[in-house]
């Protein structure tokens, strides 16, 4: 499973998460487009699978970002689309990736 398998012919790298999120659960890699935001992961330990959550940038109309915790701070980004995301992980990653989504939220 390469980065390419999951990119359009047009469409550019924006963000690459270092570290990997949750949303419902379970753990995924996260990856923003200038079309989408992209969560992906590989599943299972025999028969591997692809597990991709993808939501378009224009289908966007909605977007929340909080912290919480005093000493080990985790944050929480709200995406809303055709359906919401809840994207769970560290400061670092969803802070970088929520000013991103609001820069290309804003061109669309």
């Amino acid at each position: 499973m390469t980065l390419n398998d999951f990119l359009l012919p047009v469409e550019n790298v924006k963000f690459y998460g270092k570290c990997p999120v949750e949303y419902s659960g379970k753990k995924y890699k996260l990856l923003m487009t200038d079309r989408r935001i992209i969560l992906f992961a590989k599943r299972g330990h025999i028969h591997k699978s692809n597990d991709i959550v993808s939501e378009r940038l224009d289908r966007l109309h909605g977007l929340e970002y909080s912290e919480k915790g005093f000493l080990f701070r985790k944050a929480k980004i709200c995406i809303q689309g055709t359906e919401k995301l809840e994207i769970h992980g560290p400061v670092s990653e969803l802070k970088i990736l929520f000013s991103s989504a609001q820069k290309l939220v804003n061109l669309h």
